[in-house]
C-alpha cells in the first residue's frame, strides 16, 4: 500500500495508450473484485472480471436520453463487447440488472459470459500495463500473451483445463493497494471514461457521468412495496411506520462508498432519515440489524428477486461492507440516525469480516 502503486496507476490513465473504455472496465473490475472479496485476494479469474465488465456495461448500453442512441465506447463504433451486451439486454427486455446465479440466468447469459471473457483475454487484459512502449506488470501477471488462440480459451471453456490458464495473478501488495486507494482510484477512472464517452460521441452533456456510472432509481421504485412488506411498514433506521412521510429505498452501503444494487443492500427507509444518512457509514448495530435480515429473511428475499428479477448476492454484499468497514481511517464518525454520529476507533471495526460474527457479537464501548 504505497504511493509509487498509485503513481504508477496514473501513468496508465495518462499515458496507456486508451482507443476504447475497455481498459477503464477492466481497471474498475479489479478494485470492486478485490473489495467484494472482504480481504484482498492473491488472485481472481478472467470468468469472475467478465461478470463484472458485464454489470459495469450493462446500463451504459440503454439509450441516452439527450441522444436517444446508445452511446459509442470505441472510436468510430459501439465496441464489441457493448454490442454484446446490448444485443443480449434487446432479447430480455424485462431484465433489470444481469443475473448474479448461473443457475437461475435466461437462456444465453453463460454464452454472453464467455464472449466477454474471450475479449478480455484477447485484447486489454494483456495491454492494460503498457506505459510509453514499455511494460510493467505491477498489477497483476498473468500467464498468456497477446496474440493468444481463441481454439485455445474456447477448449477451456469446455471444460479442458490444461488449455488455458485464466487467473489474474496479483502482484504483492497489489490488491491491498487497490481497495487502499479505490475512493481516489475508482472516481479518476470514471471521469476519464466519462472524458472518453464525451469526445467519441459529441457530448457536452453535464448528466452523463450520472447517467453512465449513477443508480437507475426509476427502477428502484419496483421494490418499494415487497420492501415494505418485508420490514412490516416501517422504516429500516428509524423503525417508525412508513405511512407517516414519503419513503425511498436506500443503498445501505452508500452508492459513493461502492456501486452494489444488490438486493440484500438496500432497505426502505424514509426520506427524512435517507437525507441525514447521506454518504455516511451506519452505525454498527443498524449493521447487525442489516446482517440478520439478510440472514433471517432470505427465503423472502428469494421470493421478492424471483418476483422482480432483481440481482441477489448476499455473500458478494457481506464482503464489500466488510472491506469498506475495515479500511475506514480511525476516528471516523458513524451515522447512528437522526443527526447523531458517534465517533468509533479501530478497535471497534478491526473484527469485521463478511458482518458475520464479529458484528453479531456485542459492540465495544466507545
Amino acid at each position: 500500500m504505497t504511493l509509487p502503486f498509485l503513481e504508477k496507476v496514473l501513468q496508465v490513465l495518462a499515458q496507456g495508450g486508451f482507443s476504447a473504455t475497455y481498459k477503464y472496465a477492466v481497471l474498475l473490475g479489479l478494485i470492486d473484485l478485490c473489495v467484494e472479496a472482504g480481504h484482498p485476494p492473491t488472485s481472481i479469474t478472467t470468468a469472475q472480471l467478465a461478470r463484472r465488465v458485464v454489470e459495469l456495461y450493462w446500463p451504459q448500453v440503454r439509450p441516452f436520453p439527450a441522444t436517444r442512441g446508445v452511446l459509442r465506447q470505441n472510436r468510430g463504433s459501439l465496441g464489441k463487447i457493448a454490442e454484446l451486451i446490448l444485443a443480449y439486454r434487446q432479447s430480455c427486455p424485462d431484465l433489470i440488472s444481469p443475473p448474479r446465479l448461473a443457475p437461475t440466468a435466461p437462456a444465453g447469459f453463460e454464452a454472453l459470459l464467455a464472449n466477454v471473457e474471450w475479449k478480455l483475454v484477447e485484447m486489454p487484459l494483456p495491454r492494460l500495463q503498457r506505459v510509453g512502449g514499455g511494460e510493467e506488470r505491477f498489477i497483476y501477471e498473468i500467464n498468456w500473451q497477446e496474440g493468444v488462440p481463441e481454439g485455445r480459451f474456447r477448449r477451456y471453456r469446455h471444460g479442458d483445463g490444461s488449455a488455458f490458464d485464466n487467473r489474474i495473478l496479483f502482484q504483492p501488495g497489489a490488491a491491498e493497494s487497490l481497495v487502499a486507494f479505490s475512493a481516489v482510484i475508482r472516481p479518476l477512472v470514471q471521469q476519464q471514461w466519462s472524458v472518453m464517452v464525451r469526445s467519441m460521441n459529441g457530448l457536452r452533456e453535464a448528466e452523463l457521468d450520472a447517467f453512465l456510472f449513477g443508480v437507475e432509481r426509476i427502477a428502484l421504485g419496483a421494490l418499494q412495496r415487497p420492501l415494505r412488506a418485508l420490514q412490516g411498514g416501517r422504516c429500516f433506521y428509524c423503525a417508525g411506520p412508513l405511512t407517516t412521510g414519503p419513503s425511498e429505498v436506500d443503498h445501505f452501503l452508500p452508492w459513493s462508498r461502492y456501486p452494489d444494487d444488490g438486493l440484500d443492500n438496500l432497505v426502505l427507509a424514509h426520506d427524512s432519515c435517507n437525507l441525514k444518512k447521506l454518504h455516511f457509514l451506519a452505525d454498527l448495530d443498524f449493521g447487525r440489524r442489516w446482517h440478520q435480515r439478510s440472514l433471517d429473511d432470505s427465503s423472502r428475499l428469494d421470493a421478492i428477486a424471483g418476483a422482480t428479477r432483481w440481482a441477489r448476492d448476499r455473500e458478494r454484499s457481506f464482503g464489500v461492507v466488510a472491506s469498506v468497514y475495515q479500511g475506514v481511517p480511525d476516528g471516523v464518525r458513524l451515522w447512528c440516525g437522526g443527526d447523531r454520529l458517534r465517533r468509533v476507533d479501530v478497535g471497534d471495526l478491526s473484527e469485521v469480516h463478511g458482518f458475520g460474527r464479529s458484528l453479531l457479537s456485542p459492540q465495544k464501548a466507545g
